[in-house]
């Protein structure tokens, strides 16, 4: 018997190029039905169904029927937060080549499942440790006293929400952290009920609105500047 961890079971569902576009798309946290992601992988339909069903198979994603429809859709946070922390091991130079070309929307801001990701999710969990507002020791994080009344006091929290779990989640393409867990979700959720971002129906770019430049450089001191400045390849 054996008592590795099946390793190689992962490793081959992720060989596939078009398993990894399906998942890529499901990491915007929504459900999507086969057809959606057979046209995002840019695949068949009856060949997405083969890929889906072994991504079913291994347990990364679920499945709920709706009518008609069938909806996949990553089965938990764990599992969104691993494929995260496994994209920052490949490498990121294509997203930096060329001084001149206009910085991908994709790493200026986008969904990590349910949390802000991209240059923007970083640097608020970086304004939010800069400022005191959370504290971090290795891969454990927690909201300040502080930290909870800037929060309460611009929507994040209420009084009968006094407390959110922050998890650190590793950037693939910042190479730093954001934040995930529920204050992850939390920032989200806010932001797109304040229309400070919109999102389109697919894809995971989330898209800053002028009334969100104005809140996040009001809220937590992050200019216009600092998200789309030009980063060379390393």
């Amino acid at each position: 018997m054996q008592f590795e961890p099946r390793l190689d079971i992962i490793g081959a569902a992720l060989a596939d190029s078009s398993r990894v576009r399906i998942l890529c798309e499901l990491m915007d946290g929504r459900s999507h039905t086969g057809k959606e992601l057979a046209s995002v992988a840019g695949i068949a339909p009856n060949t997405a169904s083969e890929h889906l069903s072994k991504l079913l198979d291994i347990g990364m994603i679920t499945a709920e029927r709706t009518g008609r429809c069938i909806y996949y859709r990553i089965v938990s946070d764990e599992v969104a937060e691993t494929l995260e922390q496994m994209s920052a091991l490949s490498p990121t130079d294509h997203l930096y080549r060329g001084r001149n070309r206009q910085c991908p929307p994709e790493l200026i801001a986008r969904t990590c499942y349910n949390h802000i990701a991209g240059r923007l999710g970083v640097l608020m969990a970086k304004r939010l440790m800069d400022r005191g507002w959370i504290s971090v020791e290795g891969a454990t994080a927690a909201v300040t006293q502080s930290g909870t009344e800037h929060l309460r006091r611009i929507g994040f929290l209420s009084d009968t929400m006094p407390f959110l779990l922050v998890k650190c989640c590793l950037d693939w393409s910042e190479r730093r952290h954001h934040f995930s867990g529920p204050l992850g979700s939390s920032l989200l959720n806010h932001a797109l009920s304040q229309k400070w971002l919109t999102r389109p129906r697919h894809g995971r770019v989330l898209h800053i609105e002028p009334k969100g430049f104005a809140a996040f450089d009001q809220y937590f001191g992050i200019s216009r500047t600092a998200l789309f400045r030009q980063v060379d390849a390393t």
